[in-house]
Parts: C-alpha cells; structure tokens; sequence
C-alpha cells in the first residue's frame, strides 16, 4: 500500500531505509553476482572479491563494470524506489525529481563543483598529510589501493569508447544513484530528524563520505556532499545536485584520459602552492551558495507539508 509508513516518525523510518538497503545489496547483489559470473564463466567468488580479480585480462573490465551496474540498481535504486512508495503517495516530489523553480540554479549547482576543485585539490592534500598509527594507516592504505586498482584499471584504456563507457559507468551510475539514496532520500529524513537543515546536509555528507570506505578523501568528499546537499535544499530540485555531481565526477575522467598522469600516486604537492586559487575557489564558492539561499524559497515547512507529523517554519 503505498504510504503505508507515512505517518512514521523519521528515526523509524530511517531504520527502514537501511534494513532496505542492506536487504537488497544482499538479495539482489548475490543475484547479480551470480549472473555476471554466468556470463564471464567465472565463479561467485571470483566475481564477488576484488582481490582476486586480474586487470591484466580483458574480461575484468567487463566485470568492473557489471559490478558497478549491480551497486546501483540493489543497493541505490531499489531501496530509494521502495522507500520512497512506503514513506509518501507522491514519489517524485518526495524525492525532488522536479524541474527548479529558477533555471540559474542549474547553473550554480554545477558551477559549486567545477570551481570548487582547487579547495577540495587543496583539502585533499590535508588529509592525505593526516598522521596516523603505523598499523591503521597501513591498512586502511592497503585498502584504498586495492578499491582505486578497479577504477584505475577502467580509466586507463585510452580509447574514445573507454571513455564513453566511463563517463557512463563511473559518473552517471555514481552521480544518479549516490543523489538518490544521499540527497533524495537520507538527508530529507535526517533534516526532519534534526529538526535542522544544516545538521541533516552535514550528517548526510559524512555518510555519503563514510560509505566510500577512503580515510585520506574523507574530507574533501565530506565537503563535496556538504556543497551538493546545498544545492538540493536552496533549489528544491534533486536534478540540480545530480547535474552538479556528473558534472564534477565526468569532468576528472576526461582529465584522467587527457592525462593519463593523474593516475599515479605523485609526491605531495607543496600547499603553499595550491592556497592562493583554493582561496579564489572559496571565496566564489561562498558567493553562488549565497545567491542560491537568496534565491530560495524553500522552507522546512513547504518541504514536509505533505507530512503529518506538525513541523515548525525553519527558515535557511
């Protein structure tokens, strides 16, 4: 029955959506695994660990992105489309799949992300300069590394062909279905938790961040989530957010394959370097998300007003 768990308060539905989804990466996750590994002659365990897999062999790219295909649809489609059914009687407009009342918005949200590449170049670089034990940073860069072999194996083909496939494959996937789960759906239910748009876009953010399971990019993408989640709220339009995200993620493929350079784990940059266009890249980040909040006319209260739970006019 569709809204059947509407009137739930946002806690409980939060529950719901992360049973969903870890329900449907199991189900339907091992069911894709399993069809891919039909199709490639490969066994669940080869196809389903990466460590085992050889980039060396052609067929392993074919799996890489099967795999990428099988993440979308169980673990960000599925439980957004589910729960999106169980929480309203509108899906759409739950989920902000409309057009923006200002066309400039657009605009905006793609421009946050293109300009703000030199801070996040720059916020990266901090991170990556964070000390930690020997022990943990061993293995969590042991853990990176092997997660950044698969993409890099995608990225490396220099063809126009590869690129199309990856600018499909890699950005469209990512920015169309991470913008439904983060955006569209956990954020809208953790500013009704909070009561507090800001706190809602934050906690969105890291676990947007969190869920990429990469310490030393943990806070550039937390600040990416942060300006992407800016951009939903002020426009009112999850479009925004997801042209803002492909944008950003198709923009550093056709860079990699224009440079194949980028590919490789280079020395650390000198910061002094990167803190003047950083600064500029702020500063103009700062100003679109001001015009965008002057903009606005979203309201706490127009966004849950087909809820039934009483809210209270919060204003940002």
């Amino acid at each position: 029955m569709r809204g059947l768990l509407k009137t739930r308060p946002a806690w409980s539905q939060f529950l719901v959506l992360i049973s969903i989804t870890l329900v449907s990466l199991f189900i339907f996750g091992l069911l894709g695994a399993s069809v891919l590994g039909k199709i490639t002659g490969k066994t669940l365990t080869e196809v389903s660990d990466f460590s085992k897999w050889d980039y060396s062999k052609p067929e392993t790219n074919f799996i890489i992105r099967g795999t990428l295909i099988i993440q979308f649809i169980s673990f960000f489609v599925l439980p957004v489309v589910i729960c999106a059914w169980l929480f309203s009687t509108d899906s759409k407009k739950y989920l902000g799949l409309k057009r923006p009342s200002n066309a400039g918005y657009i605009a905006a949200g793609i421009g946050i992300m293109i300009i703000s590449i030199p801070l996040i170049n720059l916020v990266g670089e901090l991170n990556r300069n964070i000390q930690l034990p020997s022990s943990i940073e061993r293995w969590m860069k042991n853990g990176e590394e092997s997660a950044a072999k698969s993409i890099n194996a995608l990225l490396a083909k220099q063809t126009v062909s590869e690129l199309l496939l990856n600018i499909a494959c890699i950005a469209g996937l990512a920015a169309v279905g991470e913008e439904l789960l983060f955006r569209g759906m956990a954020q809208r239910l953790l500013i009704k938790m909070f009561r507090s748009p800001m706190t809602g876009i934050v906690v969105a953010a890291i676990l947007f961040s969190a869920l990429h399971m990469q310490f030393y990019g943990f806070v550039p993408r937390l600040l990416l989530g942060v300006f992407l989640g800016l951009a939903y709220w002020y426009s009112g339009s999850l479009w925004v957010s997801i042209l803002g995200h492909f944008v950003y993620d198709a923009l550093l493929i056709v860079l990699s394959y224009f440079n194949p350079e980028m590919l490789k784990e280079g020395e650390s940059v000198k910061l002094s370097g990167m803190a003047f266009t950083a600064a500029i890249s702020t500063v103009l980040v700062v100003l679109i998300i001001v015009w965008m909040k002057m903009k606005s006319a979203t309201t706490y209260e127009k966004v849950y007003a087909d809820d039934t739970v009483p809210v209270k006019d919060h204003p940002f």
